[in-house]
Formats: C-alpha cells, structure tokens, sequence
C-alpha cells in the first residue's frame, strides 16, 4: 500500500512538472509541423521538492516500521519475557533501642528491584550500553535467515498433493526450531565474537523446542483463521462496499456489529493463545542458553528450581506449564503494556504518513481533486 501510493505521487509529480512541453510537443505533431521540440525541459522548484520530500519520508517511514516492528516489537518483549529480577533481602532498622528489644527475634524482608525493561527508555539503553545503535537489531541476520527459510520450506512443502497450507507452514517452522532458537539465544546474551551459524544450536536442542514450536504455530494459524472463518459465515466477504453510502443505519449497525465481532475474536485470540504460547516457547528456548555465556537482562536459569541440569539426571530445560506458571502476572502485564506501546506507535506513524501523502496529493491536483475521487466504487 505505501510503495503503491509512493509511487502514484511520484507520477503524478513528473506528470504535473512536464505537462506544458508535453501538450505543446503534441499540438505540433497534430498541426504537422516540423518543428522539434524545445531541448530544455524545465523542472520547477517545487516539482524537485515535492518529489524529493516523498523519497525522504518514505524512506525514513519505512526505517521507523522496521525498527519499531523489529527492535520494540520483538527484541524488548523477549526480554521482558525472560527477565526475572533476583528479590534482595534486608533486615530492617528497629527503632526501639530499649533492652527487651535485644531478645526480639529480627525479620528479614525482601524487596524485587524494578525490572530494566519496565520501559522502552530503559530497555533502549541497556542494548545501547551492550553495542551501541548497532545493538537495537542484534539477531537480524539470523532472524531474516529464519524468515526466508521457513516461507521456502512451507512453499516446497504446499506443493506436495493434498497439502493443506497452515499445516505447511506448521512444518516449516518445526523444522527450522533451531533458527528460532539461534535468535533468541543471541538477543537475550552478552555480546560475542562468534557469528550466528557458529552458534546453532544442536539437533539434541532442536528435540527439546519443536514441540512448543508447534505449539505457537498452531496457536498463530487458529488465531488467522477463526476470524477468516467467522467473517465468512457471517456473510462479510459478499458485502459490496459500492452499496455501503445507501445502507440505513439499521444494516449500518449489523455491518459494525459483525466487524466489531471478528476484530474482537482475532485480539482475543491474540491475547490469550498466541501471546501465552510464545511466552512459553521464548523461556524453554532461554533455558537452553549455555552455561558460559551470560543475559543482558538478569535471568533465573533455574526457574524457581524448575530446571534439573543433564549432569544430575535431569532433562536441562523448562516444561511448557511450568514456563507459563514462572512469568509472573506483574511480567505479563508489562509485556501486554509494551505491546500496546508498539502498536501506539505504529499507528501513530501510519497516520502520520497519511497526512503527509495527503497534503502531496493536493498539491499536485489543486482543484481538480474531485476528478480523482472514485466514482460508484470504481477507482
């Protein structure tokens, strides 16, 4: 949608700049006369600037999608979700210095210091403090790698006969676990030197995160298809949106009502399937980080004692259950916190943009807006 509008304004822009020599260089040919053309073509000022204007903020609208989506939309709240501040214990100071005093049996209290990523402020410093502006899309290598894998693995797997599409991309991200596992190892440690493929992890960890990788697979395709699904019984997709300036206010209402219901479903959904599954799937990955390498963020690698280590018998990693039960409602309500400032901020910027592409369009059609306005629904 924005490369399209982009576009469109930057057409419109050339077109609006060499109307002039274009209607006279036809009216010439149409009167067959000889004459050439005239070679200089002259560029107003504010042609330059409008189309310079447009690349500028196109650029660097698409630059603030990127990061917001990648770097507080996906780095922060992985780090929110593995964070686990160690509680402090102090003895508190008494105030009665009486004799009876001294038999009194002290109690020690214990305080949680404030979690570094209680805010997008902090959050951003620690990563600066960890390598600069550099460190706000650490990870991003091996996260496209992922990406792209998993999209030509699903590709390859939707070609075989029978091969239903969520259960494609069901596999893919099955397969590709390891990559998953790659990044978020690498966001939530220290710097270091080695690069993202010498850091994969092995197959015998890949045992251990495919299933709750399916887990959210299967989660993220209920929450994409029961709305599909529900518009569609409902009868949304035959809608004509040509019709909708005679609708009356009662068909008005049952149009809201039944929108209001999907979008409803679709953050339900969100909230409590796919948000809790990738907690659960985010901290089974973080138990799995090695033992040589520390978090930026502090991080209980026991769980509460959750986590029995290979050496003793144990499996070394966190259960599914018992990764949920150990994120605190105080780290869930922050993580559902950043996530509304992500999409605050998202929107703001998508507003923000229309505006300026708006004001564009006018000064390239003055009054003539009105042509360029659809008519019955056609463009």
């Amino acid at each position: 949608m924005m490369n399209s509008a982009v576009g469109h304004l930057v057409r419109r822009g050339i077109t609006a700049t060499f109307s002039s020599s274009q209607a006279m260089n036809f009216e010439n040919f149409e009167n067959g006369s000889p004459k050439s053309p005239e070679p200089e073509l002259k560029f107003p000022a504010w042609g330059m600037v409008l189309l310079g204007t447009t690349v500028v903020v196109y650029f660097f609208a698409a630059s603030m999608v990127h990061q917001i989506e990648y770097t507080f939309g996906r780095i922060i709240p992985t780090l929110i979700m593995i964070e686990s501040p160690a509680e402090i214990a102090f003895e508190p100071l008494s105030t009665d210095e009486t004799d009876a005093s001294l038999n009194k049996t002290s109690q020690v209290e214990t305080v949680k210091p404030r979690a570094i990523t209680s805010s997008f402020k902090s959050s951003i410093q620690l990563l600066q403090s960890k390598g600069g502006f550099r460190a706000r899309f650490r990870g991003i290598s091996v996260y496209i790698v992922n990406s792209m894998v998993v999209q030509w693995v699903s590709q390859f797997l939707s070609a075989i006969p029978f091969m239903p599409a969520p259960l494609s991309i069901l596999a893919a991200m099955v397969l590709c676990a390891n990559l998953s596992l790659c990044w978020t190892l690498i966001v939530i440690s220290d710097p270091s030197p080695k690069t993202w493929f010498r850091r994969m992890p092995t197959l015998s960890m890949w045992k251990k995160v495919a299933i709750p990788t399916a887990l959210l697979s299967v989660s993220e395709q209920v929450a994409i298809f029961a709305p599909l699904f529900l518009a569609l019984a409902m009868g949304l997709d035959r809608e004509d949106p040509r019709q909708m300036p005679y609708y009356t206010s009662k068909d008005t209402g049952i149009m809201a009502a039944k929108s209001f219901a999907v979008i409803a479903l679709a953050v339900v959904l969100g909230v409590f399937l796919v948000i809790p599954a990738n907690i659960a799937l985010t901290r089974v990955q973080a138990s799995l980080i090695p033992e040589a390498e520390e978090t930026i963020v502090p991080f209980d690698r026991s769980f509460n004692g959750k986590v029995v280590p290979e050496i003793v018998g144990g499996t070394g990693v966190i259960g599914m259950m018992d990764a949920w039960k150990t994120f605190d409602w105080a780290a869930r309500i922050r993580l559902v916190k950043a996530y509304v400032k992500v999409f605050a901020m998202q929107l703001a910027l998508t507003l923000a943009f229309f505006f300026v592409l708006t004001a564009q369009f006018f000064m390239i059609v003055g009054k003539d807006f009105k042509k360029y306005a659809p008519k019955d629904g056609a463009n």
